[in-house]
C-alpha cells in the first residue's frame, strides 16, 4: 500500500496550518475541530455558542459586533488561529454547465462568462467556485459544476471573521459541506439531501459528488416544536422534549403527537415531492435527461 509523502515525512507542528471548522447560522455558531490519530481522524474540540435573536437573517448580518464578539470569545477560549468557514447557502446559486472538452484554455474564465446566463447576479459582484463534475471516456464535453455567491455577502463574512482575529482558509457554501459529510467520496450516484436545521430545510441534489441546486424551505424544527407546543398546550421546552424523546414515528403511543404536526411535516414533503418530479422530468442543455435520484439522505439537527 501506498503511503503518503507527509505520511513518511510529517509537517513540523509548528508549520502546519490546522483549521477548525466553523459554521455560522441564523441560531449559533459551531466550531467542531478533528485530530488525526493512527487510523485516520478523531473527534477533537467542538463548541455551540447561540446567536441573539435576529443578529443574522436569511444569510444577511444584521449584528456585526454580536457575531464579532462571540467568534472572538470561542478564538480566546480555544485558541484558535486558522478555520474553514461555511458560508449560508440561502444565498448562494448552483448550477451545472458542460464545455467542449478540447478548446478550454481557462475554465474558471470560461465559466465567468456564463455567470449571468444561470445567476441573478453581475460577473462583477459575484464570488465563484467550479469543479468538475465528469471526465466521460465517451464523450466529447466536460460537465462542471458551479456554486456562486455576491461578493458582498462574503466580504461581510470575511469582516467578521477576521475581525474576531480568525484567519480563514477556506470558504465553502454550508450545503457542499453538508454533502461532503454525507455522501461516501466514491460515490457517483444521485441523490437528495434533506437536512433539517432549527429555522428552515434545505434540499440539495448531489451528483457525481457536487451539489448541483439546492433549494432552502423556511420550515424547521422549531415550527414542529411550535405546533406540538400548540397541540398539547405545553411551553416550548416540554414541546421540544417530546419533539426529541417521541420522534416522528407514526405508532399506537406516538399516534396524537403525529396529527400534531402531521401539517407541518406535509409541507416539507411537498417540497420534497416538487423537487424530486422537476429533476426526474427536466433535460440538460444536451436534450438527455439528468441522472436520476436513486436515494433521499435524510440529516439535520431535526
Amino acid at each position: 500500500m501506498k503511503s503518503r509523502f507527509t505520511d513518511l515525512f510529517p509537517i513540523p507542528d509548528f508549520l502546519e496550518m490546522r483549521p477548525t471548522g466553523l459554521a455560522i447560522s441564523e441560531t449559533a455558531i459551531h466550531l467542531i475541530e478533528f485530530v488525526k490519530v493512527a487510523r485516520g481522524y478523531s473527534l477533537g474540540r467542538y463548541a455551540t455558542r447561540f446567536l441573539p435573536l435576529g443578529a443574522i437573517k436569511e444569510g444577511y448580518v444584521n449584528d456585526k459586533k454580536a457575531v464579532t464578539d462571540i467568534l472572538s470569545s470561542l478564538q480566546k477560549e480555544y485558541s484558535i488561529e486558522f478555520v474553514n468557514a461555511s458560508l449560508p447557502e440561502e444565498k448562494a446559486y448552483f448550477f451545472k454547465t458542460e464545455f467542449p472538452k478540447n478548446g478550454i484554455d481557462n475554465l474558471r474564465q470560461a465559466v465567468e462568462l456564463r455567470l449571468e446566463e444561470n445567476v441573478p447576479i453581475s460577473a462583477s459582484d459575484a464570488v465563484f467556485d467550479c469543479e468538475v463534475i465528469s471526465r466521460k471516456s465517451d464523450s466529447d464535453k466536460i460537465e462542471v459544476g458551479v456554486a456562486v455567491l455576491p461578493s458582498k455577502v462574503v466580504a461581510t463574512y470575511l469582516e467578521i471573521i477576521k475581525g474576531a482575529g480568525l484567519k480563514p482558509v477556506f470558504f465553502g457554501v454550508e450545503a457542499s459541506a453538508v454533502s461532503r459529510a454525507v455522501v461516501a467520496d466514491n460515490s457517483f450516484d444521485t441523490c437528495m439531501i434533506v437536512n433539517v436545521g432549527e429555522m428552515r430545510t434545505s434540499l440539495s441534489i448531489v451528483s457525481g459528488g457536487v451539489v448541483q441546486f439546492n433549494l432552502s424551505v423556511p420550515i424547521g424544527g422549531d415550527a414542529l416544536t411550535v405546533a406540538i407546543g400548540k397541540h398539547f398546550s405545553v411551553d416550548a421546552d416540554t414541546a421540544k422534549t417530546i419533539k426529541e424523546e417521541k420522534g416522528f414515528v407514526k405508532g399506537e403511543e406516538t399516534m396524537e403527537l403525529f396529527f400534531s404536526i402531521m401539517s407541518t411535516i406535509s409541507a416539507i414533503k411537498d417540497e420534497i415531492n416538487k423537487l424530486f418530479i422537476y429533476w426526474q422530468t427536466h433535460q440538460n442543455s444536451s436534450g438527455s435527461s439528468e441522472n436520476k435520484i436513486c436515494k433521499i439522505i435524510l440529516c439535520g439537527r431535526d
